[in-house]
């Protein structure tokens, strides 16, 4: 009989002290947001800077941390000059996997195109405020680069003759200005390193740094 009255006092103790992940933790979601960055350097290639556009999507916890996933690619094709055949650049590529029995026999260069994607992870030190300074580390493990034998835009038409899985890591600092309730600017510098074959494109001449302009859309009207 006591067990029985015991029953539902446990029972009401425990709604009492019921605690919910979500509802109960300290880690709060503050806003969804959408970025686009029209310009940042991505490499430079036989002294060739490449133009890449970063698109993202992402979460704002806590008024203060980000969570994106991006993607970026390089519309703007940078060259590369085949070596010459014989030589040992040229053996060098054909180890690698690139496939230069199929590229016409009067072609002199190749065209790159990077893409990757991966997560963003950032701070942002009160970013309530106008004006606010920010950090983020970026990390791509989606996309590659290719080697190509044309050059067009779509990709319609091209011949890729080589492709890589890169992995990418890109830490940067900037700053951020609230323009409107719902649009802020970017602008950031960083470097990025990218894991390439160096038989055929060496880290040193494909590792840079980088540099974003980029406008934010989303709820940023934080209370």
């Amino acid at each position: 009989l006591c067990i029985l009255l015991l029953i539902p006092l446990l029972l009401l103790s425990q709604e009492e002290e019921s605690t919910y992940l979500l509802r109960d933790s300290k880690v709060t979601l503050s806003s969804f947001y959408a970025q686009i960055a029209p310009s940042t350097s991505f490499s430079k290639l036989n002294d060739q800077n490449a133009t890449v556009v970063d698109v993202s999507g992402g979460l704002i916890l806590n008024n203060r941390f980000t969570v994106a996933f991006f993607f970026s690619g390089s519309p703007k094709i940078n060259k590369l000059a085949i070596p010459e055949f014989g030589s040992e650049d040229y053996w060098d590529w054909i180890e690698a996997g690139v496939e230069l029995e199929d590229v016409a026999s009067d072609a002199e260069f190749l065209f790159v195109k990077f893409r990757h994607g991966g997560f963003n992870f950032g701070y942002q030190h009160y970013s309530g405020k106008p004006v606010f300074w920010k950090t983020n580390l970026g990390i791509g493990f989606l996309g590659g680069l290719d080697l190509t034998e044309d050059k067009t835009f779509f990709g319609l038409f091209d011949n890729p003759v080589y492709k890589r899985k890169i992995f990418t890591l890109e830490p940067s600092v900037g700053v951020g200005i609230n323009m409107l309730k719902w649009w802020r600017i970017n602008a950031d510098i960083g470097y990025r390193w990218i894991s390439t074959d160096p038989r055929v494109i060496k880290n040193a001449d494909a590792d840079s740094f980088t540099f974003k302009l980029s406008f934010g859309f989303g709820n940023f009207s934080y209370k």
